[in-house]
């Protein structure tokens, strides 16, 4: 059975995460299922959830990187749950 959820987010973060499922072919809805479904999976956070240090620069290399390898994880998961 299908339900509903509403909650409230930045919209600057929902455009670009809208902008961003549009080019990965899907909704922003599907998106979020894919997230509750690897959440359930790991019973937690699917991704490392830490405190970064203030002196620590992030450099446009390490976010293109890390962007990288999460689309690709994500990727995997959404392969996953479509088998």
């Amino acid at each position: 059975m299908d339900t509903n959820m509403t909650f409230r987010m930045d919209s600057e973060v929902k455009a670009q995460m809208s902008a961003i499922c549009a080019q990965l072919g899907m909704t922003t809805s599907t998106a979020f299922n894919i997230f509750a479904n690897a959440f359930v999976r790991a019973k937690g956070m699917p991704f490392p959830v830490t405190v970064q240090e203030q002196s620590t620069l992030l450099t446009r290399e390490k976010m293109l990187s890390d962007t990288e390898q999460f689309l690709t994880e994500f990727s995997d998961d959404y392969k996953r749950m479509a088998e």
